[in-house]
């Protein structure tokens, strides 16, 4: 009698044990699984942001410097570590098709990038270690992720302005916007920090034979470059000056501290259509400047070059002073 007792107490706790075995399994699933999701999703959001902060880095190196490759590497490390990923990236150059290129130089060595390269790809790990689940045998877990970003060419959006960048001969400006490149168009070089004169009773139109056009776009459209963009006419400057005082009107990454200070869009344009009451521009790249002037009928601005701006459609490689975008692709 006492024995059978005993076996039934034993088989009891044998019982008790694996049960509160398979209930701590089950909140280790719960817990630490919610943790390994979460865990995940951080990883990806610190390899998103790595990606972009590594190819933010590799466009000072292709359109504003020579010989610091290492500084991709570096800002890919300095991003993941900010967002609490410490372990050693997967941090590889790519074109613009996400073909890998080789690995990040990790030092300044001076001996140049591929000339394909166009955007950064990074794969992050990280590690945690578990609580519950650890009574089944199951120590930690292991997440990763992948990101790839890219410097593209602006080639689509909207703007209050659009500019004639030809030169003196086509009633243009002077140093010219635009260069003629073979078939295409390329930034003059020496039209950066000039001032110009994006809205007002003097601005060319192109040869667009309209007394009408005052270097006002329709704002209300999304078109692309290369393209025709419809003008609006007249001057508008109290409609204006309200869109340019608006936030999302200012497109770049930099910070501004009035409507004077916004950095624009603005399409750069070669050719000209209408009449006296219309006008339509073609348009072949964008440009980012900054207002400096804003006159009762008349907005002047400096042409910034390459400035990298925070909205719109992007697509192929940017050249050199025209307005990009640097966006995550996968």
């Amino acid at each position: 009698m006492h024995q059978r007792r005993s076996d039934d107490r034993g088989a009891f706790t044998v019982l008790m044990a694996v049960s509160m075995l398979s209930l701590l399994g089950l909140a280790g699933l719960v817990l630490d699984g919610g943790r390994a999701y979460a865990t995940r999703r951080a990883v990806q959001n610190a390899a998103d942001a790595a990606a972009v902060a590594g190819t933010a880095a590799l466009n000072q190196v292709l359109f504003d410097s020579t010989g610091q490759e290492g500084v991709v590497y570096r800002a890919v490390v300095a991003s993941l570590a900010a967002n609490h990923v410490n372990g050693v990236p997967d941090c590889r150059l790519v074109d613009q098709g996400r073909q890998d290129l080789g690995p990040c130089p990790q030092a300044d060595t001076g001996a140049g990038l591929p000339a394909a390269v166009a955007g950064v790809s990074v794969r992050a790990r990280d590690s945690q270690g578990a609580s519950f689940i650890k009574a089944v045998g199951i120590d930690g877990f292991s997440a990763s992720a992948a990101a790839t970003a890219q410097i593209q060419a602006l080639r689509s959006g909207s703007s209050p302005f659009m500019i004639c960048g030809l030169d003196g001969d086509h009633r243009g400006f002077d140093p010219p916007l635009l260069v003629a490149a073979g078939s295409s168009w390329a930034i003059n070089p020496e039209a950066v920090n000039q001032t110009y004169g994006l809205h007002g009773p003097q601005v060319p139109d192109c040869n667009a034979g309209s007394n009408s056009f005052k270097g006002l776009a329709d704002n209300d459209a999304v078109v692309s470059v290369p393209g025709w963009w419809p003008g609006d006419t007249g001057v508008h400057a109290g409609p204006v000056r309200n869109v340019v005082a608006l936030a999302d009107a200012c497109t770049t990454t930099e910070g501004f501290d009035n409507w004077t200070g916004c950095t624009i869009v603005v399409p750069i344009c070669v050719d000209g259509r209408g009449n006296g009451s219309s006008a339509d521009l073609y348009c072949v790249r964008f440009g980012a400047f900054r207002v400096t002037q804003s006159h009762q009928n008349a907005h002047e601005a400096v042409f910034l070059g390459g400035a990298v701006v925070r909205d719109g459609q992007g697509g192929g490689k940017p050249v050199p002073n025209e307005a990009r975008l640097i966006k995550l692709s996968q």
